[in-house]
């Protein structure tokens, strides 16, 4: 069974991370298959006791917000994906990686995330090569109604993967010695750059810089480290990456005609304007429906004037005013809640020179792709959740009273 449930749980993982959204059906499937054979290891410690609490408040939360939706007219549609996305997929996903957890540990789960990232890096090439060559057509495995932007030296394109990059580039970038060959090493944060840069996607460029930057400041507050001067860690820590960024402007240089400073530009530019005129009329809608609630929420399902997507008028870029605006103040901190308790649980073992490097991965990957939260609904899509739930369950695991005491 343990053989059994590790296949799987790798197949999902391949699906969810390299390909999400391209088999949904198929991801689903293993989703479902992997959490059953996750149920006879399953051990309800203390760790996992606290989050199956928070997880019940949250469910709470949902299932009122769902009755208020309800009576002000939300679709049935809504209804259901709110159930599926907000109930059912979190619990799926924490069971998972609980048995993951527990007989793979977290040091190898990470080298499995390294090979997922050279498979990421791989599809974007490859997408890159089809779109190029044979047109749209040829990559709507990856992406239907794909779209490549090369115009005087951007560069950007329209792919699924590019969310979980935000969260395995904040990784890596922060903690890139868990990549244990240094040609690997330097190679896959060349890639990983390279996928950043060619992009387009903000959150994904910035994911580069604040993991690296979080990495940088954790590193003395790592467990199993000699005390370094801060120049020593910073030439350690930005060799790799100076490295890395030399040999991806090379590589963009010799086979593009993409310009660094135009994406920087491109990113600076979309920063100030508050993330373009659709994101800055939607703050506004959503702003204007949570001073008509008067902050107690609206409840799932239920929109506002401003509409991002006409399929699921309900779903919002901006998943944490549309959070606010849906379930309210009190709502929204009680969904905040585990999120918060683990960021404080963290830097509470970095205070204390006790965070091994495994959680630093973990939290700068983490703490990227939660911020990418407020571009894309990430975390509303059941393909993306584990890079939330994943970091969470670790700690959990190798520190039970982490979430709920100040001290073990």
């Amino acid at each position: 069974v343990r053989q059994m449930f590790l296949g799987v749980a790798f197949a999902l993982l391949l699906l969810a991370v390299v390909v999400p959204n391209s088999l949904p059906i198929t991801t689903a499937a293993a989703m479902g298959l992997a959490f059953m054979l996750a149920l006879p290891g399953l051990r309800i410690g203390p760790g996992f006791r606290t989050l199956l609490a928070l997880y019940a408040c949250t469910v709470i939360v949902t299932l009122v917000y769902m009755v208020v939706g309800g009576m002000h007219d939300a679709p049935q549609n809504a209804e259901i994906q709110v159930a599926a996305i907000y109930i059912l997929s979190p619990l799926l996903w924490t069971i998972i990686a609980d048995g993951l957890l527990r007989q793979l540990g977290t040091d190898r789960l990470i080298d499995w995330f390294a090979v997922l990232s050279l498979l990421c890096a791989l599809s974007v090439a490859l997408f890159f090569y089809l779109y190029l060559r044979y047109g749209a057509a040829a990559v709507t495995f990856f992406f239907e109604g794909a779209n490549v932007n090369l115009n005087e030296g951007f560069a950007g394109a329209t792919m699924h993967v590019y969310g979980s990059l935000i969260f395995l580039c904040g990784g890596f970038f922060g903690s890139p010695e868990l990549i244990r060959n240094r040609l690997m090493r330097l190679a896959l944060l060349a890639m990983l750059l390279v996928c950043a840069l060619t992009s387009g996607r903000t959150a994904l460029i910035l994911a580069v810089p604040l993991g690296w930057l979080l990495g940088l400041l954790l590193t003395s507050r790592t467990t199993g480290r000699r005390q370094k001067s801060p120049i020593f860690r910073i030439i350690r820590y930005g060799l790799p990456m100076l490295i890395a960024v030399t040999t991806a402007l090379v590589l963009l240089q010799a086979y593009t005609q993409i310009s660094l400073s135009t994406v920087l530009d491109a990113v600076s530019t979309k920063l100030a304007s508050g993330g373009g005129s659709a994101r800055v009329q939607m703050t506004r809608s959503l702003f204007a429906g949570i001073l008509a609630n008067d902050g107690l929420g609206s409840g799932h399902g239920v929109g506002v004037d401003f509409i991002s997507d006409t399929v699921h008028p309900w779903r919002y870029e901006l998943v944490w005013l549309a959070t606010l605006y849906r379930v309210g103040i009190l709502g929204t901190l009680i969904y905040a809640l585990p999120f918060l308790l683990y960021i404080v649980a963290v830097i509470r073992l970095a205070y204390g020179r006790r965070l091994p490097p495994r959680h630093k991965f973990m939290f700068c990957g983490f703490v990227c792709a939660f911020l990418g939260t407020n571009t894309n609904p990430y975390i509303e899509a059941f393909v993306f959740q584990w890079m939330y739930v994943v970091p969470l369950v670790a700690l959990s695991i190798e520190y039970p009273m982490a979430l709920r005491k100040s001290r073990e």
